[in-house]
């Protein structure tokens, strides 16, 4: 992992943002996940709603760049023990009138809930399984007022298959998302078919 070793004026953020995003081309380039790896990697799940963010221009050594940490109140830790109020560290953000930005990487925001599928935290760019495929937001349908689990692409999750589609917009891809299912998953739904999984796993493993 390269860091540009000087942050420029915004005049020359352009130039930045594309010397820095080429470093992270091949880096960021993730397979999607079927459901089974997602679960079998993440080291915690939990249901948490965004409390706090913050970012922050670090110097190691002589490279430089912006972290965002997203602190997150866990209403349900879903598989793990994670604590109370669980901080995530994602390389990226603004800092003043630098922006750093890295292509995949997803972005939250104070209030809203989400399930997460977390991974190594602080040692690597995206501290999710499969970066933004670790990602699930709560949403609340405002006609019946019931929650339902949306992709990070905004596309409604109806079935646990679709965690490894792509994260692209479309007509096609919106299509291939409602596929297997047309009513969104619950995030009670969708907890029990991640515990479900989980537990196959342990007693294929204790076999």
């Amino acid at each position: 992992m390269n860091f540009l070793p000087r942050l420029h004026p915004p005049r020359a953020l352009l130039v930045l943002l594309t010397m820095i995003a080429l470093p992270f081309c091949r880096a960021t380039t993730i397979i999607p996940p079927t459901f089974s790896e997602l679960v079998a990697k993440a080291e915690t799940v939990v249901l948490g709603e965004v409390t706090a963010i913050s970012t922050e221009l670090q110097t190691r050594g002589s490279e430089r760049a912006i972290f965002t940490r997203v602190t997150f109140a866990i209403r349900e830790p879903v598989l793990g023990v994670p604590p109370a109020l669980l901080t995530l560290e994602f390389l990226g953000g603004t800092v003043g009138e630098l922006t750093m930005d890295v292509d995949g990487m997803p972005a939250f925001a104070i209030g809203r809930s989400e399930i997460l599928f977390v991974q190594n935290n602080g040692l690597q760019i995206c501290p999710l399984v499969g970066m933004a495929h670790g990602r699930y937001r709560v949403e609340r349908d405002p006609v019946t007022g019931v929650d339902f689990m949306r992709r990070d692409n905004g596309a409604a999750l109806t079935n646990v298959a679709q965690v490894s589609l792509p994260l692209t917009r479309g007509t096609l891809t919106d299509t291939l998302q409602r596929l297997g299912g047309t009513v969104p998953l619950t995030p009670a739904a969708f907890i029990a078919e991640i515990r479900a999984e989980h537990a196959r796993q342990q007693t294929a493993v204790s076999r």
